[in-house]
């Protein structure tokens, strides 16, 4: 499940940083600290499962699916929702300024997506 978990994270900050359409210094200092910091067990090589989420993530912006996107995390984040739910906001808030397109990512995982598993 713990795996399941740093996956979806992964996932999610990819997301975060990508949304705004500017990727910057403090953002991707921000991502790999989270990266350094995960105890990996995936049957996928780190760096090629990072691969493919950006590919998986650059697919949900293009085609303007973010939401069922972040929905597809859903039970994965829900593990730890608290952690979910800080470091996307750490990540959104670390460059300065919150883009529209985060806060309404914010608002969803708060008020929708981990909603039950925030009480």
């Amino acid at each position: 499940m713990e795996q399941h978990f740093n996956e979806a994270l992964l996932k999610l900050c990819i997301l975060m940083y990508r949304i705004d359409g500017r990727i910057t210094l403090s953002e991707q200092d921000y991502y790999d600290a989270v990266h350094a910091n995960i105890d990996w067990q995936g049957e996928d090589d780190l760096e090629e499962f990072q691969r493919q989420s950006i590919y998986q993530v650059r697919q949900a912006v293009d085609s303007g699916e973010i939401k069922p996107f972040i929905l597809s995390l859903k039970d994965a984040l829900s593990f730890n929702a608290k952690k979910a739910l800080t470091v996307a906001q750490g990540i959104s808030h670390i460059d300065g300024e919150i883009a529209d397109e985060e806060q309404e990512i914010l608002d969803y995982l708060q008020n929708r997506v981990l909603a039950k598993a925030l009480n």
